[in-house]
């Protein structure tokens, strides 16, 4: 073929069409899912009234094991919450600190504190499945939440805000945002790009009826549906992915609703070692292996259609930068205009959790996270993950 008054190779036309079968694929996921869910208002149906939620009961459930810091910081915010109808159920675990007394010191103030103290390890399996399926037990309310003792809700309404999305009868799960808080360390900027990443990608999908994981520490169900699900039982056995995969195999676009209001958020504490965050990153990915492959390819789009734009982008960078010079310069502009668009979409999807200064370097962090991601998630693979935190 013949371009510029210059012969273009077959290898060259086919690194063409790979890049610009890539680009389009990468300017949809950006808009899709980044701006998408920065515009996102809600679906048309009307939530429940204030005084329906007034009525409407609520167990927050969590489970803790040598929490006693964490505890004696947030749990306060979970007791102290603009409810009239809720409780707080915590599942402690066997733990060798201080947690049984200062959760004793808490119920003592609050009586609508629920605590099961386990003394002895009678947990079977790994992982919290089974200790969160006794809080979940004791729970009083359909309507469960779950959370993490490292969380804080960004307001007092936290609970209330939440509650409001089962409106109908059909909702059975209802997904909110967890964030990172931020500090000034450079791991930080990493940790909360991958959490918004990780974020980007549940509400995405969820949002074109495809909703396939959960964030245990912002995640509601209906205790009515659990136990029709048969709860863990299918999975005790994975000691990771109480939350993850109990999700992806029971929430449909039927049943499944997206919270993004702002009352709803909850943020935890960010991991101030790299071996802490890898450790929690791998526990994470650790379950997709479970995945149907239709998922599994669904999530393999995003992270190969980047890998296609690079490889080709650079290639014909490299081919023709001496041979036909402007063909190079046309696709170094290619990749300029795909970094704006992403950073511009990122930007608007990452103001509205409080994360917008990231967005400059989301290109960087894109290419970091696709090779260490691939690393992890085959490292996850062959590892045996048996730790008691997510």
């Amino acid at each position: 073929m013949n371009l510029f008054g210059t012969i273009i190779s077959t290898f060259t036309l086919v690194l063409l069409g790979v890049l610009a079968l890539s680009v389009v694929l990468l300017f949809l996921y950006y808009g899709l899912f980044y701006l998408r869910i920065a515009v996102y208002k809600g679906k048309k149906t009307k939530k429940i009234s204030p005084d329906q939620v007034k009525n409407t009961g609520v167990s927050v459930v969590l489970t803790v094991k040598n929490d006693d810091i964490f505890l004696k910081e947030n749990l306060v915010y979970l007791l102290e919450q603009d409810h009239p109808n809720y409780e707080v159920i915590v599942v402690n675990h066997v733990s060798q600190d201080y947690t049984q007394y200062t959760l004793q010191m808490y119920k003592d103030k609050y009586p609508h504190l629920k605590v099961m103290n386990f003394t002895q390890d009678v947990n079977l399996f790994q992982g919290r499945k089974f200790p969160l399926s006794i809080g979940i037990n004791l729970a009083k309310n359909d309507i469960i939440l779950l959370t993490d003792c490292t969380c804080v809700p960004k307001t007092n309404t936290w609970v209330a805000e939440v509650a409001s999305h089962f409106a109908s009868n059909k909702t059975k799960v209802v997904l909110s945002f967890s964030g990172v808080g931020a500090d000034k360390t450079l791991l930080n900027s990493f940790i909360r790009y991958d959490n918004l990443s990780y974020m980007a990608s549940m509400f995405g999908f969820a949002l074109m009826g495809s909703p396939y994981t959960g964030c245990g520490r912002n995640l509601a169900y209906r205790r009515s549906f659990f136990m029709e699900k048969g709860g863990f039982i299918q999975h005790y056995n994975i000691p990771t992915g109480e939350d993850d995969i109990f999700i992806n195999e029971n929430a449909s676009s039927a049943n499944a609703v997206v919270c993004l209001s702002k009352d709803s958020y909850v943020y935890s504490e960010s991991k101030k070692t790299f071996m802490g965050w890898v450790r929690q990153k791998k526990e994470r990915m650790s379950t997709q292996k479970y995945y149907g492959i239709g998922r599994k390819f669904s999530l393999f789009v995003y992270p190969l259609s980047v890998v296609l734009f690079y490889t080709s982008a650079v290639l014909l960078i490299l081919q023709n930068f001496t041979s036909l010079l402007l063909l190079s310069e046309i696709v170094g502009g290619v990749v300029l205009l795909k970094w704006i668009w992403q950073i511009l979409s990122f930007y608007f999807y990452a103001r509205r959790f409080g994360g917008k200064k990231i967005a400059f370097f989301a290109p960087f962090f894109e290419i970091y996270f696709l090779v260490m991601n691939t690393i992890m998630y085959f490292s996850s693979l062959k590892g045996k993950i048996k730790r008691w935190k997510q």
